[in-house]
């Protein structure tokens, strides 16, 4: 074989490992942060506001979490109320991983829904990422209070 031939050959086969190892370590880098975004959701399911009974405040009070868990159920339910012009606007709280969905719903229909990025490092929960124009700003932070809360 022709020393040309051999040189072809040889970064044919440097190229391809590159492209190969670009492969294997994009997809182990999807691979944890899955299972850390996955890890997470199952603490914040578990030690955040889903899984308990309490109200949770954010820092200027404009904006409040009421968590209400049932007994039979793994997890409660959770409504997020913000302070808007026409008084407290409710939405549906879910989680799933790091991202928080905030439905409104009317007879049991979702008819809006907007979501964000959550936090929680044991005692604040945050929800960032927000739509500035529809909660006035883009981030929430929540700590549990004995305060009760009503919309009314």
């Amino acid at each position: 074989m022709k020393k040309k031939t051999k040189t072809v050959i040889g970064v044919i086969l440097a190229v391809a490992l590159v492209a190969v190892l670009v492969v294997v370590g994009f997809m182990t880098y999807l691979g944890i942060t899955w299972t850390n975004n996955h890890e997470f959701g199952e603490y914040v399911s578990k030690e955040g506001p889903w899984g308990m009974t309490a109200t949770w405040v954010s820092e200027d009070s404009s904006s409040y979490l009421v968590c209400k868990k049932e007994n039979d159920e793994p997890f409660a339910k959770v409504t997020a109320y913000f302070q808007g012009v026409d008084g407290w606007q409710a939405y549906e709280l879910h989680g799933r991983d790091r991202i928080a969905y905030l439905n409104t719903v009317e007879n049991d229909t979702t008819i809006d829904s907007t979501s964000g990025n959550m936090k929680f490092d044991g005692t604040t929960f945050t929800i960032t990422d927000l739509d500035k124009e529809i909660f006035g700003t883009n981030e929430f932070n929540y700590v549990i209070t004995d305060k009760e809360f009503s919309p009314d």
